[in-house]
């Protein structure tokens, strides 16, 4: 069959890990820099190790041979799964010991292994060459951004019952790092979309362009408004902190699980023109499942 295929050897599990390993160590960065700003911020970092931990944890579960899976560690000259495996095992203790301690310096050291976590993931999926939706460059910023962005949401959640009080996010500068969060995560969807404009089947496009919506409406334009309110009305700071990091959080695990598992189409065959018939002249190329150029 020549038209593109929908992969299935990843499944939700495996999008599960994007998800949550993304959260998590996004979590973590957005949680040092709070920390620089002169927030009190360590409260989040077991938090964010038990998010890295469950989606490590749903890619073991994938494994049809579960034993097997230290055989992840042997190759970090070649493999970006390696890599995230490797810099796990140092965000993971760093991230339960400074919650424990309370540590500034422990969870701006975490930071580092968070930010190559993070990296990471992003570089598995644009390693995989066969899949346009994953192997384009621009899914390198989206999926950083969106994890950062995902990790700024659940701050936003869970700072009125960690910090006891929300209003320091608006009355420092937390509300700007989440606002510009998601200026940067539209504008790594939106690079992206332009990044696969005719170079991905039109199985992939047409999924895509259903998510659009979501992520334009519910994931940048509402999580915007309820920040100014937010910094507007004092008194309704904790529902409209709460209701933005949702909305952060939900859009980017959509997205992400979009990408994954719907949009995830095998880029199919390909041949340079037609064969001629008897003495005729060969006919065009022909690339089916892929929309042609306008």
């Amino acid at each position: 069959m020549l038209a593109p295929t929908l992969q299935k050897r990843w499944d939700w599990r495996a999008a599960g890990n994007f998800i949550c390993g993304g959260s998590g160590s996004g979590l973590l960065l957005v949680a040092a820099l709070l920390s620089v700003l002169g927030m009190q911020t360590t409260g989040y970092a077991l938090l964010a190790s038990t998010f890295v931990a469950t989606g490590l944890g749903l890619v073991w579960l994938e494994i049809g041979r579960p034993l097997r899976s230290m055989n992840v560690f042997r190759n970090p000259a070649n493999s970006w799964m390696t890599r995230e495996g490797l810099v796990a095992l140092l965000l993971l203790p760093l991230g339960v010991i400074t919650f424990f301690s309370g540590s500034t310096s422990l969870l701006i050291l975490s930071a580092i292994p968070a930010a190559g976590f993070l990296y990471a993931q992003a570089r598995i999926l644009h390693m995989a060459k066969g899949i346009p939706a994953w192997r384009t460059p621009a899914i390198n910023p989206l999926i950083i951004s969106t994890g950062l962005t995902e990790g700024m949401g659940i701050l936003l959640i869970f700072a009125g019952l960690v910090e006891g009080n929300v209003a320091v996010l608006f009355d420092g500068y937390g509300w700007i790092v989440a606002l510009a969060l998601v200026l940067l995560r539209g504008m790594a969807w939106i690079n992206y979309r332009y990044a696969l404009a005719g170079n991905a089947p039109e199985a992939t496009l047409q999924v895509l362009e259903r998510a659009n919506i979501v992520i334009a409406l519910l994931g940048v334009a509402t999580p915007i408004v309820l920040l100014f309110l937010g910094k507007s009305y004092a008194a309704y700071q904790l529902p409209l902190a709460g209701a933005a990091g949702f909305f952060m959080v939900l859009c980017g695990w959509f997205c992400k699980y979009q990408i994954i598992i719907y949009a995830a189409y095998y880029q199919g065959y390909a041949i340079s023109h037609t064969p001629a018939r008897g003495g005729g002249k060969p006919g065009p190329g022909l690339k089916p499942g892929w929309r042609l150029p306008q």
